[in-house]
């Protein structure tokens, strides 16, 4: 049995930093072009919290698929949503 990666589960939490880091971008220019007036705090804030979730999410995501991958009983490998039902 092998543990958790703990690089991988870094690397993807990253990625997933960078999307939020990206969407968060993309709604603050969104803001910005709109009538809607946001503070420079909240923005900030803003961007903060879509950053942490993105990457919170990231780590989350990865930290499971290789419990999955690690675990010995076939149930946790079955792969779902590929290729129709198996009961």
């Amino acid at each position: 049995m092998t543990g958790i990666r703990g690089r991988a589960v870094v690397r993807t939490g990253l990625l997933g930093g960078g999307v939020g880091l990206t969407v968060a971008l993309l709604l603050r220019a969104v803001i910005r072009q709109s009538t809607v007036e946001l503070s420079n705090a909240s923005q900030f804030w803003l961007l903060v919290l879509l950053v942490a979730g993105c990457a919170t999410g990231g780590l989350a995501l990865e930290a499971v698929r290789q419990l999955q991958e690690s675990n010995p009983d076939p149930a946790y490998r079955h792969q779902r949503g590929r290729g129709g039902r198996h009961g």
